[in-house]
């Protein structure tokens, strides 16, 4: 499977891994209109990531979105990228 440069950054920076090698976190939060969501919901369609309503605030139009294994995997392949 193929992944844009974008949807590596998005990957890795979920990871943290556009700050060095080592993972410190799995998240990235998005909502409708931003640049990142159809991103995010292409990654989520590819089963790289996973999706949920922001738990702190049910009532809001942003998702946190969660690197699966395999995304996890694609992210550690790549040549790290940089916004």
């Amino acid at each position: 499977m193929d992944l844009t440069k974008q949807e590596l950054h998005v990957l890795q920076h979920s990871l943290g891994l556009t700050r060095g090698k080592a993972e410190y976190r799995n998240h990235f939060v998005t909502g409708s209109g931003s640049v990142d969501f159809p991103i995010c919901e292409g990654l989520v369609e590819k089963g790289l990531m996973s999706k949920r309503r922001d738990p702190f605030n049910e009532m809001s139009e942003q998702f946190v979105y969660h690197v699966t294994e395999e995304g996890r995997q694609k992210a550690k392949e790549a040549p790290a990228t940089y916004a």
